[in-house]
């Protein structure tokens, strides 16, 4: 008996935190839950202070989708909380037991959990710890959030008692796995973690061990949903892609807004959202409490309702005028932009009549300003003057490389791993004790991208100071090479700059072979990349030109130029019905090519019929 009212029945359930017990209220004459906190806890005068704040803080939270916390007390040491008693079973235990779950159902539930957030966020509370395990399911089909206010209390030094608490670490924000500051975005990271795993059947990282785990969500990118699973639709896909987004800045604001998406989403396969937060409406009382008095009936005319009558019939033959109109906007088989510069993409979908809007950015391993994520996605059938959302990458997410010297080489391996990077040993003759790292390149605080290699140098004993020469080949000169060979004591003999399809300042070849031991002031010659010669037509650089342009075929046709140049391919004229004549200006910057697509009447599909250098030799373009 706890409190003296609360008989202990039954141990239903437990966690790195407490244990779970089914007791019933004797005074009350109903079952509670009853949540034991664990005695390492119950220790922790700080915790147990945080604790009992959070807790009654939470008992605040009134809501259909959220566990309701009763009492909150403590007797002889033992602290626990008296909660609302759910029968049925955790998320987790759903999806380990049936596999990933039906589209709608899932994005019920996560709805669901949307609403209990939307209630606690509105009242200042961030939830911090949403996961499977945390969301119950009744046999009803009710949907319930437990455990709000509990995970702020434990974000202290006791995060570190147990591996089960850092087991969350599948569902944390970038944010909250480095320990920076949470809010109501942190929670709706987790719920779309929690989205990924009902859909996917697994959750979007795994990992040998939570700091694994941790690691994958500041560094990594999830397999795209549709990969695990094609037939989720594509706008569910892009709510789970923005609800995981490394940056807060690029997630939804508030539940608010994923609530509306999901609703969305719903409709668009048929499900309903699922029972509202409200109750039913109130039938209102007789004004007053007057009894109404009997009427006298009158003869009622009937010429307002002839009137009414053909106004009606006029509005119903207009608004299906309207509809049928709208009813007959052209569609367009989306394009696929996805792996173009944003640019690019703009442009072809602006020439397909389609609206195209940057809705977020997100560290990838594609390059920066490639679109990473569209929807509507390719080959969707859409109306003319559809929105598609793009997604953008801000390329790989950088890291910063710890500094690893004077550690033994096994200790420093150890820590660069943990951050993502490879190391790689080179061993040297130093004064230093045998095994110790004497340098690093690049040095701590350098910014790379996680995978990146960083060279240790490890001492071998006193000795002739000798060093081995790294594989210089793919580095950048100016910003790893030049340091690295300072470090060694070794110089440039001569740098030959070359052409090539790398990245301007990469070292393509050096005159001695990694690996090779030298000692100091010993020179090395390198030949490093001038860039990838100008790309396009063979024409004269330069720009603009004024171009007539005349299409001769019969009727009218679906005509696109298009400008490929040093900066890319950009479309500077479009008109799906053309015919006739126009002029053109155009502009390109280095040596470049203009084409002239033209396919049937509003295809949006052209084919090819003319490619030249710019500028155009007499200024005129003539097409069949």
């Amino acid at each position: 008996m706890l409190g003296g009212r609360y008989l202990l029945q039954d141990r239903i359930g437990g966690g790195g935190m407490a244990w779970v017990w089914r007791a019933e209220d004797t005074l009350l004459h109903r079952p509670v839950a009853i949540k034991v906190l664990r005695e390492e806890f119950a220790g922790d005068e700080a915790f147990v202070r945080r604790f009992g704040q959070e807790a009654q803080a939470a008992a605040s939270l009134v809501h259909p989708n959220v566990v309701h916390v009763y009492d909150v007390g403590q007797e002889q040491g033992t602290h626990y909380i008296v909660m609302e008693l759910v029968e049925g079973e955790t998320l987790k235990e759903t999806i380990q037991r049936q596999g990933p779950m039906p589209v709608g159902r899932a994005l019920q539930v996560a709805a669901a959990v949307a609403r209990a957030l939307q209630a606690a966020h509105k009242k200042g509370i961030v939830h911090r710890d949403i996961k499977p395990q945390n969301i119950l399911l009744t046999p009803e089909g009710e949907v319930k959030v437990a455990d709000f206010g509990i995970a702020r209390a434990a974000t202290g030094t006791t995060i570190v008692h147990t591996n089960t608490i850092i087991g969350s670490a599948h569902y944390f924000a970038p944010e909250q796995a480095r320990g920076g500051f949470t809010d109501v975005k942190s929670d709706l990271y987790s719920v779309g973690a929690v989205l990924y795993e009902m859909l996917a059947g697994q959750p979007p990282f795994e990992g040998a061990t939570p700091v694994a785990v941790a690691l994958k969500h500041l560094q990594e990118e999830p397999v795209a949903l549709r990969r695990r699973r094609p037939e989720v639709p594509r706008s569910v896909e892009a709510i789970v892609a923005r609800l995981l987004a490394k940056d807060p800045a690029e997630r939804y604001q508030s539940a608010d807004a994923l609530l509306g998406d999901l609703r969305r989403s719903l409709e668009e396969i048929g499900e309903p959202l699922g029972p509202d937060e409200g109750g039913e409406g109130e039938v209102p009382p007789a004004r007053n409490g007057r009894h109404l008095r009997p009427v006298k009936k009158r003869r009622r005319r009937i010429w307002p309702w002839i009137v009414l009558v053909a106004v009606l019939v006029v509005l119903g033959v207009a608004g299906m005028k309207a509809f049928t109109t709208w009813m007959a906007v052209p569609q367009v088989h989306v394009a696929n932009v996805e792996g173009m510069s944003l640019a690019s993409a703009k442009a072809k979908l602006h020439a397909q009549g389609l609206v195209p809007a940057k809705v977020g950015t997100e560290h990838n391993n594609a390059k920066a300003g490639t679109v990473v994520l569209q929807s509507p996605g390719p080959k969707d059938v859409v109306k003319r003057g559809r929105v598609i959302s793009l997604w953008v990458s801000s390329g790989p997410q950088k890291i910063v490389v710890p500094g690893v010297t004077n550690m033994t080489e096994a200790a420093a391996k150890a820590s660069l791993t943990s951050f993502g990077f490879v190391p790689v040993t080179l061993h040297e003759k130093n004064n230093q004790a045998q095994g110790t790292v004497v340098r690093q390149s690049p040095g701590q605080g350098t910014k790379l991208i996680a995978g990146s290699t960083v060279r240790i140098w490890v001492s071998q004993g006193p000795g002739a100071t000798q060093a081995a020469v790294p594989n210089f080949v793919g580095e950048n000169y100016g910003t790893q090479v030049q340091p690295e060979m300072t470090a060694l004591g070794v110089h440039a003999a001569g740098i030959t700059y070359a052409p090539s399809t790398t990245q301007s300042g990469t070292v393509l070849d050096q005159s001695v072979p990694p690996g090779t031991q030298v000692t100091s002031n010993m020179t090395i010659a390198l030949t490093v990349s001038e860039g990838p010669p100008p790309s396009g037509g063979s024409g004269p650089v330069g720009g603009p030109q004024q171009i007539n342009f005349t299409y001769t075929g019969q009727g009218t046709a679906d005509v696109q130029v298009w400008i490929v140049d040093a900066t890319g391919t950009n479309i500077i004229y479009t008109n799906p019905t053309f015919s006739g004549s126009t002029q053109i200006v155009a502009n390109w910057e280095g040596n470049g090519r203009i084409e002239v697509y033209v396919g049937a009447d509003g295809s949006t599909v052209p084919n090819i019929v003319y490619s030249q250098p710019l500028p155009v030799q007499g200024g005129a373009i003539s097409v069949q």
